[in-house]
C-alpha cells in the first residue's frame, strides 16, 4: 500500500510539472514506488531487478535532460523548448529508446522489470494492488510522453538567441546516453518472465534473496495481463499524442476536470509543501518558542534565582563577619589598646618615682602587717 500510494502520487504531480528535471524527478520517486510494490507482494527479486533496469533508463532521461538544458543555455522549462529533435538527434534518440523502458513498452527494459512486478502482485491474489499499479504505468507512459512531444516535437518555442545557437551536445555527454541507451534495450533481457523461460537475474540473486514461490497460474493469464498493461501505456501515449503533439485535444480537458480541483492538487503537489510547513517547520519553531520561554522564565528563573539567593546570603555573611567577627576582633583589639596605653602611663622612666612608690608600698605593708599581727 506504501508503494502503491507513493507510484500514484508522485505520478499524479509528474503530470503537471513543466520542468523537464522535476518531471523525471517525480517520476524516479514513482517508480521507487513500484520497487516498493514488488517488496509488499514478496517480489525482493522483482524489486531489484527494476531497481537495476530503471538504473539505466533514468539515468539515461537526466543525462538527456542535462544535454538538452546545456543546448538551451540552462532554460528547464519544457514550455520554452520544442522541436529539438532537428538539433539534437543522439539525444533525441536515446532520450526516446528511455521513455519506451521506462512506460513499459516490449522489448525494452522497463516493461519486462515492471510487469514482473505487476504479475507477482495479480498471480497472489492482489488484484486491487495490480489494478491500480495498472493505471500508474498509464499515467508514467503519458507523461513521460508529454515530456518527449513538449521537448523534441513540434515548433521550438525558445526566443531567438537560444535558437541560434542550437546543437548537439558533445561526445563526452552523447556517448553515456548511448551507453546507457544500448542498457535501456538490453538489461530487460537478463529477467525474463516465466512465460518465456524465467529470470536469470533472480536466479543470480538466489544466493542473497529467497526465491518468492509464484502462485500457479495459467501462461493465458499472464499473456492477457502483460497485453493489458501495454494496452493501458498505448492509451496514455495516445492521449499524450492528442494533446501535446496533435494538438487536437486541449490539455485544458485534463486541467478542468472536477472544476479543476484535481490540477491544482497535483500542481501543489498535494499541498506537501504546504503541510510541511504547518507540520514540522511552524510546529519547529513552536517548539523552540516554548523551548525558550521554558528556558527564559523556569531555567533562567531558576538560575538568576539561586543566584539572587547566594547574593542575599553573601550579603548577609559580609555583615555577620563586618559586625560580629570583625567587632569581635576589633573589640579585643580596642580593649587591649586602652588597657594598655592607660597602663604605659606607669612606665613613666624616673627612679626617684619608683624610689618613692617602692618606698610607699614598703611602708603600707609593715602597716598592714602590724594591724595583722595585733
Amino acid at each position: 500500500v506504501i508503494g502503491l500510494s507513493t507510484a500514484l502520487v508522485a505520478a499524479s504531480i509528474a503530470l503537471t510539472q513543466y520542468d523537464i528535471k522535476k518531471v523525471l524527478a517525480y517520476s524516479t520517486v514513482s517508480q521507487l514506488g513500484y520497487m516498493f510494490i514488488g517488496i509488499g507482494v514478496g517480489g525482493y527479486a522483482a524489486a531489484v531487478f527494476h531497481l537495476m533496469t530503471h538504473a539505466f533508463f533514468k539515468a539515461c532521461l537526466f543525462l538527456g535532460a542535462g544535454s538538452v538544458i546545456h543546448a538551451m543555455h540552462h532554460e528547464q522549462d519544457m514550455r520554452k523548448m520544442g522541436g529539438l529533435k532537428v538539433w539534437m538527434p543522439v539525444t533525441f534518440i536515446t532520450f526516446f529508446i528511455s521513455v519506451l523502458a521506462i512506460a513499459g513498452f516490449p522489448p525494452f527494459a522497463g516493461f519486462f522489470s515492471k510487469d514482473e512486478i505487476l504479475w507477482l502482485a495479480a498471480s497472489n491474489g492482489h488484484w486491487t494492488i495490480w489494478f491500480l499499479a495498472v493505471c500508474g504505468a498509464g499515467l508514467s507512459a503519458f507523461y513521460m510522453f508529454r515530456q518527449l512531444f513538449m521537448t523534441f516535437y513540434g515548433a521550438c518555442r525558445a526566443d531567438h538567441h537560444t535558437q541560434e545557437h542550437l546543437h548537439e551536445s558533445p561526445q563526452v555527454m552523447t556517448i553515456p546516453l548511448i551507453i546507457l541507451a544500448v542498457g535501456a534495450v538490453l538489461a530487460g533481457f537478463v529477467g525474463l518472465p516465466g512465460v518465456l523461460g524465467g529470470s536469470q537475474f533472480a536466479h543470480w540473486l538466489e544466493p542473497v534473496i529467497h526465491a518468492h514461490e509464484e502462485a500457479h497460474a495459467s501462461h493465458a493469464l499472464e499473456w492477457g495481463l502483460m497485453a493489458v498493461s501495454v494496452s493501458v501505456a498505448s492509451l496514455g501515449v495516445f492521449l499524450a499524442y492528442l494533446m501535446y503533439r496533435r494538438e487536437s485535444l486541449s490539455p485544458a480537458i485534463f486541467a478542468n476536470l472536477a472544476g479543476g480541483s484535481l490540477y491544482r492538487l497535483f500542481d501543489h503537489k498535494w499541498y506537501f509543501d504546504e503541510i510541511y510547513q504547518v507540520v514540522f517547520v511552524n510546529g519547529t519553531l513552536l517548539i523552540a518558542r516554548l523551548g525558550s520561554l521554558f528556558d527564559q522564565y523556569i531555567i533562567d528563573g531558576i538560575v538568576d534565582g539561586s543566584a539572587a539567593l547566594t547574593r542575599f546570603v553573601s550579603w548577609l555573611n559580609g555583615l555577620f563577619d563586618q559586625y560580629i567577627i570583625d567587632g569581635i576582633v576589633n573589640l579585643i583589639a580596642n580593649v587591649t589598646f586602652g588597657i594598655g596605653n592607660k597602663l604605659r602611663r606607669v612606665q613613666t622612666g624616673n627612679i626617684n618615682s619608683y624610689l618613692y612608690g617602692i618606698l610607699i608600698a614598703v611602708v603600707l605593708l609593715i602597716i598592714a602587717k602590724l594591724r595583722y599581727a595585733s
